[in-house]
């Protein structure tokens, strides 16, 4: 099995980059729960996430699995109506903070479901493409 192989799939998966207590990062995949790696660097992690969620599913593949589906299928987008006073807050913190109104409310929402700490990191998320 080769990394060439796993490149050539077309498939995404959601990797989740979080920083570890003790120095550098963990690497997780929700849809290959087998799957949790890291890094020095969030850049060194994902890519660490992918070379292994390439691997798994080279050999899944070889032994007639079928892979999970990738991302279910969620668009990343809904609308919310909010008060205009909360729309005016929102939009003044994220003028302080220097990013934009989306970063902003999907920073806030991550950590209200994740239970992350309120200052405002960027995420380094990105899928894994198969062919």
């Amino acid at each position: 099995m080769t990394m060439k192989k796993a490149a050539q799939n077309n498939i995404q998966y959601e990797i989740d980059v979080v920083p570890n207590e003790h120095g550098g990062f963990y690497a997780h995949i929700p849809a290959l729960p087998g799957i949790v790696t890291g890094g020095a660097s969030p850049e060194e992690a994902l890519r660490n996430a992918r070379e292994a969620a390439g691997l798994m599913l080279d050999e899944m593949e070889d032994r007639g699995q079928e892979p999970p589906p990738p991302l279910g299928g969620f668009s990343g987008q809904f609308n919310v109506r909010v008060p205009r006073s909360l729309h005016a807050r929102l939009v003044r913190r994220a003028e302080r903070e220097a990013v934009s109104l989306n970063a902003l409310v999907s920073y806030l929402l991550s950590s209200a479901t994740e239970g992350k700490t309120r200052k405002m990191a960027r995420s380094n998320t990105k899928p894994v493409r198969r062919r």
